[in-house]
């Protein structure tokens, strides 16, 4: 296998650095160890007379244009034009991922703009909007064929249940439904209010719903049962521009620049802070730390106390791994990656130029990609516990974006096309 050394880590006489967030709507949205070229040409070449991993497994697509995709178990969904084409005929394609044949193919109505392509269970949930009120359809994996259909934008739970909001100006409303059947189990209903979902490691665990005149109402996705209501303060203008859980906690916007926080279970206030981009910002959880962030600058901050740990206008926390956290580089220039200690927020290495691998749920080693000679790119496993990049294969062309899903490989680039590759387990791993 070919190990590249990212870095020292360990920079004990690093200054900590100087004191991130998500933009909000009704509804709120829950997202290079430096190495000499020579060393990693070096290393590239060494890689030939040394056991790696697997090398991927390229998947034949048909030429689609604009695609977006979607994976689900043994498939490759595409959906094309993309959701940003301009109005026309859509197609959806389910592609096996084992041979790249074509399984089904369905058409989508050609006045509706894609706004949902999720799976749930085996099956494919798709959102299309007409124009102000989305609907939402399940399709049969097997064959493609509509199994129901429903007005409301697809949710898909941490459970593989679905959920299909229906979000206005003066009323919002959430159901429940069973994705085999499109039969209602519970629906959940506020006047004006912002819709906030609460997250674990599977996906999404619980519903909160913060109302403009300023109450708090938390149910359970699975059941629809109400946990807990509790009054927070009410919106300044027509919703709150920050009303996210985050861990086991509502963090909602309150008086111009600051940020309150509350108990889920018992609606205890807990704390209250500046925010750092009032009205812009977003609140998201960072290992065990509460993030508050925007474009430039990023604080953590402890759950309990709300105390500040550290922040930084150089790096925004992504996700920590052990004492550990991956933190991005703020700015236009290229992705630089970064390790830095969960605790202090000092720079423990500094990765480099790597750009990260969506996938989800985050786990470690950390795919990445980074230039190499010759137009490619290299695709590596970082592992933030020793700070360094393991080679797994080396992909022709330059590729903008790419996702991993299922042990599957997909990036796209601005020519509009996609590379899919099948990514083997790891025989040393």
């Amino acid at each position: 296998m070919t190990v590249i050394d990212l870095g020292e880590v360990g920079h004990h006489d690093e200054p900590t650095p100087p004191p991130a967030r998500r933009p909000r709507a009704r509804r709120s949205a829950g997202h290079p160890v430096f190495v000499a070229l020579t060393v990693l040409l070096l290393l590239l070449t060494m890689a030939g007379a040394a056991p790696g991993p697997p090398r991927l497994i390229p998947v034949p697509l048909p030429d689609v244009p604009e695609p977006s995709h979607l994976i689900v178990g043994d498939l490759l969904v595409l959906a094309y034009p993309s959701a940003l084409s301009p109005a026309g005929s859509r197609q959806l394609t389910a592609i096996d991922l084992t041979d790249g044949r074509v399984r089904w193919e369905t058409s989508l109505s050609p006045r509706h703009q894609l706004v949902v392509l999720e799976g749930v269970d085996d099956d494919v949930v798709v959102t299309t909007d007409p124009g102000g009120e989305p609907v939402s359809m399940v399709l049969d994996h097997v064959d493609g064929r509509t199994r129901w259909r429903q007005p409301g934008a697809a949710v898909v739970t941490g459970d593989g249940g679905l959920l299909l909001e229906d979000l206005h100006v003066d009323r919002v409303a959430v159901r429940g439904v069973d994705p085999a059947t499109g039969a209602v189990r519970w629906t959940a209903t506020a006047g004006p209010a912002t819709v906030g979902y609460r997250t674990g490691p599977r996906g999404i665990e619980g519903l909160v719903l913060v109302t403009s005149a300023g109450q708090a109402e938390v149910y359970d996705v699975g059941t629809g049962a109400r946990r807990s209501t509790f009054p927070v303060p009410p919106a300044r203008g027509d919703h709150h521009h920050l009303a996210q859980p985050v861990g086991g906690l509502l963090l909602v916007s309150e008086d111009p620049g600051r940020v309150a926080a509350y108990d889920l279970g018992s609606g205890r206030r807990r704390w209250d802070t500046t925010d750092p981009v009032p009205g812009g910002g977003s609140a998201y959880a960072c290992g065990d730390a509460v993030c508050l962030g925007g474009s430039s600058t990023a604080r953590v901050l402890d759950p309990v106390t709300g105390r500040e740990r550290w922040s930084s206008d150089r790096w925004a926390p992504v996700e920590a791994v052990g004492n550990r956290m991956l933190g991005v580089s703020f700015g236009d220039g290229p992705q630089r990656l970064a390790l830095l200690d969960s605790a202090t927020g000092r720079l423990e290495a500094e990765l480099g130029e790597w750009r990260t691998v969506y996938q989800r749920p985050f786990t470690a080693p950390i795919l990445a990609l980074r230039p190499a000679a010759g137009g490619r790119q290299l695709l590596a496993e970082l592992d933030p516990t020793d700070g360094t990049a393991r080679v797994r294969d080396v992909l022709s062309g330059r590729w903008d974006v790419c996702w991993h899903s299922q042990g599957v490989l997909v990036c796209w680039r601005q020519s509009n096309s996609l590379g899919v590759w099948r990514m083997p387990a790891d025989r040393a791993g």
